[in-house]
């Protein structure tokens, strides 16, 4: 039988964020590398962010119903010399912007008659000053030139050598003023901004040098700089930054799927002329990159999606004497091992609003790799002066078949994109991110679920009786509905709780005791409220066959909330009666 007395367990913080990777039970003497009680077993479409639980914010439809069809191939953030940044997308071999800038349409820019290959499932995008190259992806058709205003093609290699310009290639980067470019297992670069053959006066004033192939040999006879054969094509290429100025930018990194290596090239266009070959050297021996879009520059390091993982660059050069060679993303393992692998190379990822967020669960759709989710990792823990704590990754985002991400700086405001494939229409679609909506598309209610550690009550070792539970919340807004579950040791299932709704008014029109006229004007919004706190009753049970005993009786339990609509969990609490008899013993379900 159970003991009068009521012992309680639970969790009031929660910015150590998700951890999927350990075992569920609550870290304890017994059990030292279990979660930490700021931590949570999972998380989906939620944040810790203030050491709350939140849901994300919400995502909003800015183009459906455009005239594209097709594969999706490619996309970029074109940054503009004057004005916002708006996204070029190239899809079933067309070119299309889209003015998010102003009104999200479309416009298409296509040369007529002259299109690229529209059944290529991957192209490769990069801007070099004004200039957006967009490269086909079968490395045989010649690349398109984007200034803004004007689409032309590349005239390529076999011209007078005064007049050669970008050729067919795959992964590029701008870098140190050059258009640097891979294909197969080579890297070069073309010339230098403002270079002698730029066109001189306006509009380019040189600017479109990068455009050209006519200083270094190598380039210019269509080879360059190779990586060793067993390490495989190039998949993307990157630099980082480098406080030192005495060493200049940084390296370009170029990746390939097996291993990573460390470029340094010459700065100035004498040095190009005379040199031989850079200084390429072996960053990460193993495990390089699946594609270029997931290659991810935050502050100076580099993370990227790999084989094993997420991983950051420096971080493994840092640790490349340690015997582990791991990525960092083990928190998020519930999720990865689900990674198909053959179709990660279309995995794209950004940082946005603090956090790195990285595609996951790709699946073939009719218009191209669309992706079920995507996981983030947010910085805000290590931006402080004061204590820092590692960053916290969060579990996982839905509700998008993701195809690319975008993000960009549109006056000091940072905006996120998603080119998703609509799970209504199958049609290719433009929504945002956005940073403070509580509701997505149309007013609809985010539903969002955490999963807590199983809590023990610092008693592994002891049978309990589970009793009930208390929930705080605040920044409760609008209707909010809530489903609890739990279940008891190592169940796989969990067992229906309670069910129950909270409201909270937004404005007089939903305020039930004092309504207003709907055609007043304004309307007063109203506050958020909170609930502290809200007692659950003693949970149902069933017959746990096979421990011949009820599902409310264990040694530990963990519990699950499922919530529709917009509030914030400060805190949870569980309750429970000790066993005073002896386990299985008298025990009838």
């Amino acid at each position: 039988m159970a003991s009068a007395f009521r012992i309680t367990d639970g969790s009031m913080s929660f910015e150590g964020g998700v951890d999927s990777g350990r075992v569920s039970t609550i870290a304890s003497e017994g059990m030292p590398y279990g979660l930490r009680r700021n931590q949570l077993a999972f998380l989906t479409n939620g944040t810790v962010r203030g050491g709350g639980i939140s849901p994300r914010f919400g995502w909003i439809k800015l183009v459906s119903g455009a005239p594209w069809s097709g594969l999706y191939q490619s996309g970029f953030t074109y940054e503009q010399l004057n004005g916002n940044p708006y996204l070029v997308l190239s899809i079933g071999g067309r070119i299309f912007n889209v003015r998010v800038d102003e009104d999200n349409r479309i416009e298409e820019t296509t040369i007529p008659g002259d299109a690229n290959p529209p059944l290529v499932d991957q192209g490769f995008m990069e801007q070099g000053e004004q200039f957006l190259i967009i490269q086909a992806g079968d490395f045989t058709t010649l690349p398109l030139f984007w200034d803004g205003t004007t689409l032309r093609r590349s005239v390529g290699l076999n011209v007078p050598a005064a007049q050669r310009e970008l050729p067919p290639a795959g992964p590029m980067d701008y870098f140190m003023g050059r258009l640097w470019y891979a294909v197969g297992r080579t890297y070069t670069a073309g010339d230098i901004v403002n270079g002698p053959s730029g066109t001189p006066g306006p509009p380019y004033m040189k600017r479109d040098s990068i455009l050209k192939v006519t200083e270094n040999p190598l380039a210019i006879g269509g080879d360059g700089f190779i990586v060793p054969t067993q390490s495989g094509n190039i998949r993307a290429l990157k630099y980082s930054s480098n406080l030192d100025t005495q060493l200049g930018q940084g390296s370009l990194f170029v990746f390939t799927r097996k291993a990573i290596y460390a470029t340094d090239p010459p700065v100035t266009r004498a040095e190009w002329i005379t040199s031989t070959e850079p200084l390429q050297r072996v960053a990460q021996n193993r495990y390089g990159s699946y594609n270029d879009r997931s290659v991810v520059s935050v502050n100076g390091d580099l993370f990227y999606q790999s084989t094993d993982g997420i991983r950051s660059l420096f971080v493994a050069i840092r640790d490349f004497q340690q015997w582990g060679n791991t990525p960092i993303s083990r928190n998020e393992n519930r999720v990865l091992v689900f990674n198909d692998r053959s179709l990660m190379r279309f995995s794209s990822g950004i940082e946005f609003d603090n956090r790195l967020l990285q595609t996951v669960l790709p699946t073939q759709t009719p218009v191209g790799v669309a992706f079920q989710g995507i996981v983030p990792l947010d910085f805000d823990l290590i931006s402080s002066l004061g204590d820092k704590l590692p960053p916290a990754w969060e579990g996982m985002w839905e509700g998008l078949d993701v195809l690319q991400l975008f993000e960009g700086d549109f006056g000091g405001l940072q905006r996120a994109f998603a080119v998703v494939v609509s799970r209504l229409t199958g049609e290719i679609e433009v929504w945002e991110l956005t940073l403070a909506n509580l509701f997505e598309q149309d007013d609809n209610r985010i539903q969002w679920q955490v999963e807590w550690p199983s809590f023990t009550w610092d008693q592994p070792f002891m049978l309990k009786q589970l009793h009930g539970a208390e929930l705080w919340i605040d920044r409760l807004f609008g209707t909010v509905n809530f489903y609890l579950y739990y279940r008891n040791d190592q169940n796989p299932c969990y067992q229906f709780w309670h069910a129950w709704k909270e409201c909270a008014a937004r404005d007089c029109l939903e305020d039930e005791l004092n309504p207003c006229d709907p055609t007043e004007y304004p309307e007063q919004p109203y506050c958020s409220q909170y609930r502290a706190t809200m007692s659950l009753p003693e949970p149902p049970h069933s017959c746990d066959a096979t421990n011949g005993r009820p599902t409310n009786f264990g040694y530990q339990f963990q519990v699950k909330l499922v919530v529709r609509g917009s509030c914030r969990v400060r805190g949870m609490l569980l309750h429970a009666h000790p066993i005073e008899s002896a386990p299985f013993r008298d025990l009838v379900c």
